[in-house]
């Protein structure tokens, strides 16, 4: 039964990593209803999820406690953003994603009780593995479906199973960053040192600036300091506050000077045209501040959809960046409460590099994902997000990091019932 469980994870971490490349889904990325988006890949997600929630509940399934200690904050976060959806211009939209909301993050509290932090990063590894390698196999076999075609912007560049560059970097990225921890760690497989090649080899053919800097911060900060914990723990916690420093002076860039780009030295910077969207999005929230237009209530709006692509004549229903999702969709009242909860999962981190005993591998691991999740949502939008895996990868981290007692904390060892 376990091994069933194991291959639902595995196979929830395949379908919901990225929006997968038009061309292999049967929808035409030249069709303006085309966002990168297919409801059939999130609608298998939260079937897969629905049948893993119903395998915890037979027994011999749960292993470990299921605490509710520490999780108050992530819990007052989470219950703000899902009642968001009743203010919402579109409930019919909203409320669907509310309840998804709801039912994937039972789902991440449920498995946190069910497995150890190595086997999902096991999971993960191998699921990561067949959507690279097939992503290689396509850019080589198949350059007009697995290399970019239609973008000038981007001509040339990989990606492979992927709806965009963006995605296949970004699972690049996390992927490189798993394998680099294993090769350098005892029991390392063949396998692990063949799929550092293709994680780096793939990331460097999407030629995402983003994915290649956060896989070397993160993986720089495990490698140098893995055996000096005081030394990890001080990196970790300055990179993470560095990330919620630099969102909230962007988010206040742009709210206070209405400009659509920076200006650096004479020259305007927008990022691949990331801050167009910024400043349209936080312009509007001066509208309604608080409690911001509910989860999923921005970009449903037709007004503002329409709105935006009739300034730019292109529009893309993502905020490419998590934490203005977060107070755009939730207000400032979400955002205090989400900022309030990630820095106790800060100290709650530092606590753990220092005092927890266990497989310092998965605590490495779990450390590099959450500043990896932590960076990449400065350019990309995961937070809010219901059935991307790398989203609910983040809450199961979450859980295990919050509501597990010191110093026994994540139980990172598989061990027995």
């Amino acid at each position: 039964m376990r091994t069933l469980g194991l291959t639902i994870l595995g196979l929830i971490v395949i379908v919901s990593c990225e929006s997968f490349n038009g061309a292999l889904m049967g929808v035409g990325t030249a069709d303006p209803g085309f966002q990168g988006t297919d409801t059939r890949t999130q609608i298998v997600t939260i079937v897969l999820w629905t049948l893993l929630i119903g395998l915890s509940f037979i027994p011999g399934m749960i292993r470990y406690p299921q605490r509710k200690t520490g999780l108050l904050w992530p819990a007052l976060f989470l219950a703000w953003s899902v009642f968001s959806a009743v203010w919402s211009d579109d409930p019919m939209s909203s409320l669907p994603k509310a309840a998804v909301l709801l039912v994937l993050s039972l789902a991440a509290w449920r498995l946190a009780a069910m497995i150890a932090v190595d086997e999902i990063f096991t999971c993960v590894h191998y699921a990561l593995s067949v959507l690279l390698i097939a992503s290689l196999a396509l850019v080589i076999l198949v350059p007009s479906v697995g290399v970019v075609q239609e973008e000038w912007l981007h001509v040339g560049n990989w990606k492979g199973m992927f709806a965009s560059k963006q995605g296949l970097g970004m699972i690049s990225a996390v992927a490189l960053g798993i394998t680099l921890l294993r090769v350098i760690s005892p029991g390392r497989s063949l396998f692990d040192m063949l799929m550092t090649v293709v994680a780096g080899v793939c990331l460097f053919g999407s030629a995402s600036r983003g994915g290649g800097a956060i896989a070397t911060v993160a993986t720089t900060c495990m490698v140098l300091a893995r055996k000096r914990p005081k030394l990890l723990a001080s990196l970790v916690s300055g990179v993470l506050i560095a990330d919620l420093v630099l969102a909230a002076a962007n988010i206040a860039y742009f709210m206070i000077t209405g400009a659509p780009h920076y200006e650096l030295f004479g020259e305007q910077i927008n990022f691949t045209e990331r801050t167009f969207i910024w400043q349209y999005a936080l312009g509007l929230l001066w509208d309604q501040p608080f409690i911001g237009y509910g989860l999923n209530g921005f970009w449903t709006d037709a007004n503002t959809f329409y709105g935006y692509k009739r300034l730019h004549g292109w529009v893309l229903d993502n905020y490419h960046d998590g934490y203005i999702a977060i107070i755009v969709e939730t207000g400032i009242v979400g955002y205090l409460l989400f900022s309030t909860f990630a820095m106790q999962l800060i100290s709650r981190l530092r606590i753990l590099i220092t005092q927890a005993p266990g497989d310092r591998l998965s605590l490495e691991m779990a450390v590099g994902y959450v500043l990896v999740f932590f960076t990449i949502n400065l350019s990309e939008g995961l937070m809010l997000r219901s059935t991307n895996f790398m989203a609910l990868l983040f809450s199961f981290l979450v859980v295990k990091v919050m509501s597990s007692p010191v110093p026994h904390a994540l139980r990172y060892r598989v061990v027995s019932p």
